[in-house]
C-alpha cells in the first residue's frame, strides 16, 4: 500500500468486481443435487394455525399458513425465481409481545436467523388435536405464584414462556428446578414422549414485584406432527413438490397456542 496505493486499490477494486460478476452469472452456485457431492439447501415448511389469547382467556388473532425457514444466508433469493410467492412481500413479523415472536420454533434458533416468511394457507385440522390447560394457580408461602399445567399431544411439543415487567420465573418443576433464558430473554422447553403417554403436567413459579392489568407471564405452546397423517396437508404437499431438486425441504403440522396469566 505504502509503494503504490492506487495500483493495489485498483487490483483489489478488480478483483471484487470480477467476483462479484461470477456469483451473480451462478458460477458459485452453492447448491448442488449431485448424489457424489450433494450440496442441498435445508428449509423448514411448517403447515400452523395460531390462536392469541388475552388475559381474560379470550381469543384476539387467530391466523394460518405456511412458515418458511431457509437455514443459511441466501434466505429464499434462489427459490423465488422457482416459486415466485416466496419473497419479500411475504416477510414474517415478530409479534412483539409473544415469546420468541410468537412462531412455533422447533429448536430456540430463532437469534441465528433473522428472517423468515410466512405464506397465507388455510387452517390445519389434526386428528389428534394438542390441548393445554391451567389446572391450578395458587399462592406459595414466599410469596411467589404458582402456575400448574396440563398438557396433552403429539410425541413433540414446543412450551414457551416470557415474564411481564415486574415478574420473573424462580423456579419450575423442569429439568433442574431452575429456570434457564435462551437468547433474548424468553424460556424455551422442548417435550417429547413415546407412545401411550401420560398428560404432561408441569408448573413454573412468577415472582411479582409489581402487578400489572396485563398479567404476569404469557405462555405458548407449539405442537409439532412429525409423523403419521397429521403430519401432512394437501397445501404443505403442493409447496414441497414445487421445490428445485438441490434442496431439502423438511415440512411437517404444527399448531400453536398462546395464553396470558
Amino acid at each position: 500500500m505504502f509503494c503504490s496505493t492506487k495500483k493495489t486499490m485498483l487490483t483489489l477494486t478488480l478483483m471484487c468486481t470480477i467476483t462479484f460478476l461470477l456469483v451473480c452469472s451462478g458460477t458459485f452456485f452453492p447448491y448442488s443435487s449431485n448424489p457424489a457431492n450433494p450440496k442441498p439447501k435445508r428449509v423448514f415448511l411448517q403447515h400452523m394455525t395460531r390462536t392469541f389469547h388475552d388475559v381474560e382467556g379470550n381469543v384476539v388473532k387467530r391466523d394460518s399458513g405456511i412458515w418458511i425457514n431457509g437455514f443459511d444466508y441466501t434466505g429464499m433469493s434462489h427459490i423465488t425465481p422457482h416459486i415466485p410467492e416466496i419473497n419479500d412481500s411475504i416477510r414474517a413479523h415478530c409479534e412483539e409481545n409473544a415469546p420468541l415472536c410468537g412462531f412455533p420454533w422447533y429448536l430456540p434458533v430463532h437469534f441465528l436467523i433473522r428472517k423468515n416468511w410466512y405464506l397465507p394457507a388455510p387452517e390445519v385440522s389434526p386428528r389428534n388435536p394438542a390441548h393445554f390447560r391451567l389446572i391450578s394457580k395458587e399462592q406459595t408461602p414466599w410469596d411467589s405464584t404458582k402456575f400448574t399445567f396440563e398438557a396433552t399431544g403429539p410425541s413433540h411439543m414446543s412450551f414457551y414462556v416470557r415474564a411481564h415487567k415486574g415478574s420473573s420465573l424462580s423456579q419450575w418443576s423442569l429439568g433442574n428446578g431452575t429456570p434457564v433464558t435462551s437468547k433474548g430473554g424468553d424460556y424455551f422447553v422442548f417435550y417429547s414422549h413415546g407412545l401411550q403417554a401420560s398428560a404432561w403436567q408441569f408448573w413454573i413459579e412468577v415472582q411479582v414485584s409489581e402487578e400489572h392489568p396485563e398479567g404476569m407471564v404469557t405462555v405458548a405452546i407449539a405442537a409439532h406432527y412429525l409423523s403419521g397423517d397429521d403430519k401432512r396437508s394437501s397445501q404443505l404437499d403442493a409447496l414441497k413438490e414445487r421445490f428445485p431438486d438441490w434442496t431439502f425441504p423438511s415440512a411437517w403440522v404444527c399448531t400453536y397456542n398462546l395464553f396470558v396469566f
